[in-house]
């Protein structure tokens, strides 16, 4: 009995004139596009001789499926019976695995090229090279041994969300891995499409108001950073008390600290400009019980730092977990929180806002301090917060204590000074 492919008709291909042109009709089954094409000639024998070896080509490719096993024409309808309700042909289906596998030979392993895209991103800065660090690292953990062109556009949406928490911070790793995948596009390397990327749209953040934190959500996280990680403490109690940008905590110094306040150089600030914050008598306490050694961070202290939110009940993705994502339900951590609940505290306990717009870096002025955080927190609850001291015990406001020897430094606090009742003369 004759096989579907053997029963195939015969193609023709015809040619005619069409103005001062010779056309050759190409069916679909003989086409290099898998569609139906037509091609041009100056003149009727190019034309016909085109035709002819078409012909030849078909009626080779009819006696090798003349000749066709049984089991493999089984196969063959087999698989246009599966490919019938998406509309395409077994023609059609092999060129698209064909072009799949071409695309793998050309491409590259994800770790190799996000390690050859990190070499040249050396000269960024510091928060930067993070970011692209551990765009590496979730990646390696997803797609270890995949090539760039075998990872679907849905399958970095999926990991995209898998790794990151609130919308800002999926913005954030989306934007690292468009540019990192638009670079792996790119000629001469032409690893994978660029348009796979197209589906980590941007999504919604909310605008407006800060997020700050509560007295009690600050005890929750500076006690978990003491019970957990003790050396992370003078990181979350500069943050809190002193109000520092990331970037300016990560680059202190301990020199650049003693018991007046915390000096930023220059190159250490966002305007390049030199300030000086004035020691915080809460702050003093809690440098007294928790010294600085070498440096101010430990070591891993973005992992570490992640932890200690995590374990406060934040909806943070850390490594350091098994898995690493939050529990359903967990709080986003706001944007900045220690230094937006630093800075509401300070407007709501009444400190002028000339000194806070100098000790914050604002180059805008006072504005900003105004627009975002006046009224953002009640005074009880910023004094709440400002007596937050160690191991569970209460700072009194106005009490100093030198972070070097523990005890109280009264030459800066002139309230803490006793004072002797005036001799009676007379």
């Amino acid at each position: 009995m004759a096989t579907p492919l053997s029963m195939a008709r015969k193609p023709e291909f015809k040619y005619s004139q069409v103005g001062n042109r010779w056309k050759v009709e190409v069916p679909a089954s003989h086409s290099a596009t898998g569609k139906r094409t037509r091609a041009f000639f100056p003149t009727r024998d190019k034309a016909r001789d085109f035709a002819s070896d078409l012909k030849t080509r078909a009626q080779q490719v009819g006696a090798m499926a003349s000749a066709i096993k049984p089991s493999l024409a089984e196969d063959a309808t087999q698989a246009v019976a599966m490919l019938e309700p998406y509309g395409l042909t077994l023609l059609e289906a092999v060129k698209m695995v064909v072009a799949i596998e071409d695309g793998k030979r050309r491409s590259m392993e994800v770790t190799k090229a996000a390690t050859l895209f990190l070499a040249t991103k050396d000269d960024r800065s510091d928060s930067q090279v993070r970011a692209y660090e551990q765009m590496r690292k979730s990646l390696e953990a997803d797609f270890k041994d995949r090539m760039l062109s075998t990872i679907t556009a849905q399958e970095l949406v999926e990991h995209v969300e898998r790794h990151t928490g609130a919308n800002s911070t999926f913005n954030s790793r989306a934007t690292s891995i468009k540019t990192f995948w638009r670079w792996c596009a790119k000629i001469p390397r032409g690893w994978c499409d660029s348009k796979t990327v197209e589906a980590l749209e941007r999504r919604e953040t909310r605008q407006g108001e800060i997020g700050v934190l509560t007295a009690q959500q600050c005890r929750v996280l500076l006690r978990t950073a003491e019970t957990f990680y003790p050396e992370c403490v003078p990181g979350f109690a500069i943050s809190l008390f002193a109000g520092l940008r990331n970037t300016e905590l990560e680059r202190l110094d301990p020199s650049d600290i003693n018991e007046e306040g915390i000096t930023l150089r220059a190159e250490a600030t966002k305007t390049r400009k030199r300030r000086f914050i004035e020691m915080p008598p809460v702050l003093s306490t809690w440098l007294a019980a928790y010294p600085i050694g070498d440096t101010v961070l430990p070591a891993n202290w973005f992992r570490k730092e992640k932890a200690v939110r995590r374990r406060a009940g934040w909806n943070v993705w850390c490594d350091l977990f098994d898995p690493p994502q939050a529990p359903d339900g967990s709080p986003d951590w706001p944007g900045n929180a220690l230094r937006h609940t630093h800075a509401s505290v300070m407007v709501a306990l009444g400190e002028p806002l000339e000194r806070l717009t100098f000790e914050f870096g604002h180059s805008g002025g006072a504005a900003v301090l105004k627009s975002h955080y006046v009224g953002a927190m009640t005074p009880d609850e910023a004094r709440r917060i400002r007596e937050i001291g160690p191991n569970g015990s209460t700072v009194p406001i106005g009490r100093k204590t030198n972070p070097k020897t523990g005890g109280s430094n009264a030459k800066s606090h002139p309230k803490t000074r006793s004072r002797k009742k005036p001799k009676r003369t007379g």
